[in-house]
């Protein structure tokens, strides 16, 4: 073989190999872009707004495979089966059975949300709805808004949603009558409802434990309206706009644009309901026991207002404190034997007269007989030699915890673990230090009328002022003869000029305003009530219309900078040309520790101190208002600010920090699938 011809062919070989591998080593192939499109409906047996419908089962065919994700429970039926209507996923077919007969000149409405996805990258087809009629038309009225909890106006989910035709609605009818009509509120509280006559109704929400599709205990809840809702229609134009996705935005002709499409709107579509739970409190006993030789401890449904009576069924002629003495705590109640007898006896019976509810919620007196059966005792550890035992009776001294501690609001108290056979307060010694020494400071003692074990001691505190509770050994002694240890508490109220103050005028308002002052926690700090004050009428200059054109310019520049429009004139009134008083109060918080504070407001109409829920039909939940504002408070100043309630609607005013319910992220998470595509797409084109 010629040689020339050998090493031609050695090398041709040679660059082609490394040409073949210069190739296969420009990366990896590209399978394209994620598929972000949902399914798209193709075909319906009946089709979409079929009328005269007599069959109960229907097909949905989509352009591709599909299945129904695991939220199956967000499938609306209304009107409501009795029994559960059978939906499944096959290949490009979605099928619906319903097992309910069929009512005549009706509009069945089923409502998907975003359970129907692809088979492959789950892509939700959204807001997907069907409808069809077994009469000659179409019910196609829409109503929608959405619920919120009465006090927190966090959005509640997964609540049934009905609406009864205002002319059919009596007292009665929640609780006996299912939904006609029934949709139900998504994570963030939104609900829409579908295929309604063009008709007015009345709109409940209800939790529906036992998922029959009406009100039907007042532990599942309500929110309601007293009003009545019209429904209507207006056809008009949506402008739409249509994204090109990166890789087409390359080409400078190609950019995002708007598109103008015919549009219905439906009314009404701001439905705003407060949900609440009635208060339904069990009042009653609820457990009994004895928890040693000493005490006979009994549990009750809710917190104890007053000492129940214990008569001894063993002693009946013995005075009840020659035989006991007794405490509460929250719901508890302890009964500390004190008869010798008593004490020593495996098992005391007593009667316990109290109050319970019966069948009907009303509260009436009631009387048990309770056996006490002593528990059998554990042998206790030894202690070291030279360790002296502790005395059963222990004693401490404590301030108040939170946002009060250290302000000249703290408080002071004492607390015995075992009853006292008597405190004098000369036997506590309270000195205030100033410059470097302690003097003896006044104070009064005072038992707590339930927690008897609990006691206070109050004084006047000064700002920078060290207080020094002490107690010295054998001071005091239990009723069983056991003496206490020595004890000491020390207190600092820190400076004036280390705390703020807040002052805020409510305008809107005038008489029962409970105001909360709340953390970034949405959790209740202190509360005050406000009071009231006088709101002077005064009569507008001729320059009036160019003083409301200060104050919209005042108004808009301010909602740019997030703040709260509290108007400072009068509103007007357009017969007289006088302006009308505000109503208004002020609350206070003194001595706060610098830091962001949030404000609520309950209109407190029967003055209990507390939020008091609704209870349909005779008590709607009490009136709540959150400020949009936050407030910073600093140190050593004086914060006064005005809040106008009504400025902002309160199912939009709660500050963001506050909410706990957040929009889902996962749809917006959707859009981001390609972007790591598009950026390697984008580097092989440069």
């Amino acid at each position: 073989m010629n040689p020339n011809r050998t090493m031609h062919f050695a090398l041709s070989f040679l660059a082609g190999t490394l040409l073949l591998w210069g190739c296969a080593n420009q990366g990896a192939p590209e399978g394209g872009p994620y598929d972000m499109e949902p399914p798209r409906l193709l075909q319906a047996n009946p089709e979409v707004k079929a009328t005269g419908v007599t069959a109960r089962h229907f097909v949905l065919t989509f352009d591709e495979n599909v299945k129904l994700s695991s939220q199956t429970d967000k499938i609306i039926v209304s009107p409501p089966q009795r029994e559960a209507a059978r939906i499944t996923a096959g290949g490009r077919h979605v099928n619906i059975h319903l097992e309910d007969t069929l009512r005549p000149n009706t509009t069945y409405s089923f409502y998907f949300d975003d359970v129907i996805v692809d088979n492959n990258e789950d892509n939700p087809l959204e807001g997907f709805s069907y409808l069809i009629s077994t009469g000659q038309r179409i019910d196609s009225m829409q109503v929608a808004g959405r619920i919120v909890d009465a006090l927190t106006y966090e959005p509640i989910g997964g609540l049934i949603v009905g609406a009864y035709p205002s002319a059919m609605l009596q007292d009665s009818t929640l609780q006996k009558v299912a939904f006609p009509y029934v949709s139900k509120t998504n994570k963030m509280g939104y609900f829409t409802m579908r295929g309604l006559p063009d008709s007015t109704y009345r709109v409940f929400a209800t939790k529906d434990n036992d998922a029959n599709y009406q009100y039907s205990d007042r532990s599942e809840g309500l929110a309601f309206s007293r009003g009545d809702y019209k429904t209507s229609l207006l056809d008009s134009m949506r402008t739409d706009t249509i994204r090109i996705d990166s890789i087409v935005r390359r080409d400078t002709l190609y950019r995002d644009s708007l598109v103008t499409r015919p549009y219905t709107y439906y009314f009404p579509n701001d439905i705003a309901l407060r949900y609440s739970v009635a208060q339904l409190q069990q009042v009653g006993m609820e457990r009994y026991s004895r928890l040693d030789s000493l005490v006979c401890h009994v549990e009750f449904l809710t917190e104890v207002k007053e000492l129940p009576r214990l008569r001894s069924l063993d002693k009946p002629s013995s005075a009840e404190d020659q035989l006991y003495w007794a405490t509460a705590k929250g719901r508890s109640v302890d009964f500390w034997l004190k008869d010798p007898e008593l004490i020593a006896r495996d098992s005391v019976r007593f009667t316990l007269t109290y109050p319970k509810t019966d069948s009907l919620f009303v509260v009436r007196e009631q009387t048990d007989t309770l056996l006490f059966i002593k528990p059998q005792v554990r042998e206790k550890k030894r202690s070291k030699e030279g360790t002296p035992e502790p005395s059963p009776l222990q004693l401490t001294i404590a301030g108040a915890k939170g946002l009060r501690s250290g302000t000249p609001s703290d408080s002071m108290y004492l607390v015995a673990s075992r009853p006292l056979e008597a405190f004098p307060s000369s036997a506590v010694r309270l000195e205030v230090r100033e410059d470097s020494t302690y003097k003896p400071q006044p104070f009064t003692l005072e038992v707590d009328s339930l927690d008897r074990l609990r006691y206070t001691l109050r004084f006047d505190r000064a700002y920078g002022r060290s207080y020094r509770a002490t107690l010295d050994s054998a001071a005091l002694r239990d009723i069983y003869g056991a003496v206490s240890d020595s004890t000491a508490y020390t207190q600092q109220i820190q400076k004036e000029e280390e705390l703020g103050h807040l002052s805020v005028m409510l305008q809107g308002i005038r008489t029962n305003a409970l105001v909360q002052l709340l953390d970034k926690n949405d959790a209740v700090l202190l509360q005050a009530r406000a009071s009231a004050v006088k709101s002077d009428t005064t009569q507008l200059s001729s320059g009036a219309s160019s003083a409301e054109g200060d104050k919209m310019l005042k108004d808009l520049l301010a909602q740019q900078r997030g703040q709260v429009v509290a108007p400072d004139s009068l509103p007007i009134d357009s017969v007289q040309g006088k302006s009308q008083p505000i109503e208004s109060c002020l609350v206070t918080f003194r001595d706060l520790k610098p830091g962001d504070y949030y404000l609520r407001l309950i209109v407190d109409e029967d003055h209990n101190d507390e939020f008091t829920p609704g209870d349909y039909p005779t008590r709607d939940p009490e009136e709540v208002y959150y400020c949009p504002q936050t407030f910073a408070v600093k140190k050593g100043f004086t914060s006064e600010e005005k809040w106008n309630i009504h400025a902002v609607s309160p199912f939009v005013a709660k500050p963001e920090e506050l909410r706990k319910v957040k929009p889902d992220e996962a749809k917006k998470k959707r859009e981001d699938k390609n972007i790591e595509y598009y950026k390697r797409w984008g580097r092989k084109r440069n």
